[in-house]
Parts: structure tokens; sequence; C-alpha cells
């Protein structure tokens, strides 16, 4: 009795799968969350989650950052301790204390994806992957984080 052979002809190293697509530089992450807040951080965060292919896994992390900035906007804006917390950063850091602390915020949401993503920087960096022109993204992640900032800050007040 013989077996047909023709399954060893047929090549298995090759995959007709996409590989997931390298995510945008730990840079471009930075600069929009520093400059858009945290929402342009959580948009950040779900565009290299679609890119790497994890944003089933990423979307909790994308709603929490973005959900928890809202309520800290609450508190800040719409609420008496809150009202006296900003008048505090005020003081001790002037006029711009408040945005200084949205910062803040910003940068430990970026810290957050860049640690979620963590494995997938390192295998881009690696393997010499192209990366995406971030200037693009960033620019209008930075706008779209500031308008919706501006837009829940109307709303609360």
């Amino acid at each position: 009795m013989s077996f047909p052979r023709q399954d060893l002809l047929r090549p298995s190293l090759t995959d007709q799968a996409q590989p997931p697509a390298a995510p945008y530089t730990l840079q471009t992450g930075f600069f929009t969350a520093f400059f858009g807040g945290p929402f342009a951080a959580a948009l950040m965060l779900a565009l290299n989650a679609k890119r790497i292919g994890r944003l089933n896994q990423d979307a909790l992390w994308v709603a929490l950052i973005a959900c928890a900035f809202v309520v800290w906007l609450y508190f800040m804006y719409a609420t008496p301790s809150g009202v006296a917390a900003q008048a505090r950063l005020t003081d001790l850091l002037g006029e711009r204390g408040p945005m200084l602390a949205q910062r803040l915020l910003a940068l430990l949401a970026f810290a957050a994806s860049a640690w979620l993503h963590r494995r997938e920087q390192r295998s881009a960096d690696l393997f010499a992957l192209k990366r995406p022109n971030g200037w693009v993204a960033g620019i209008v992640f930075i706008v779209l984080g500031v308008l919706l900032t501006l837009g829940a800050i109307q709303a609360l007040t």
C-alpha cells in the first residue's frame, strides 16, 4: 500500500496571513499625549492596538483611560473639592497648574500604553520594521484630544 506524498511537496513555512503592522514610535505617543492630553493618549493607544492586532485586548484600557479622565474632569470642574484643588494647584504651580496636572495624567496614560505594547515596540526595533510617519496621526489626535477636553469641560461647567 503506497501513501500519497503530494503533501510533502507543499511549502510549510509560508503563511498566507499578513503580519501585523509596526506600531507608531514611542516618541509619537509621548508628544501626542503631552500636547493632546489623556484623550489623545487613549486614541493613540487604540490606533497602535489596531495596527498590531490587539484592539480587542486593549479596548478596555482605552475606555478606562478615557473614563478616568472624564471622572477627573468631573471632580475638578463640577465639585467644590475640585474647584478648591484647582485653586491650590494655581497657588502652587501658577496659572497653568491645572493644565500641568492634566499633562501629568496624559503622560501616565502614555506610560501605561507603552507598558502594554512593550513587546511589540521591542520587536519593531529589533527587526527594524518600517514604522508609519507619526506626524499626521499625532497632529490629528492632538487636535481631537484638545477639542474633546474642552468639550468635556464645557459640558461640566
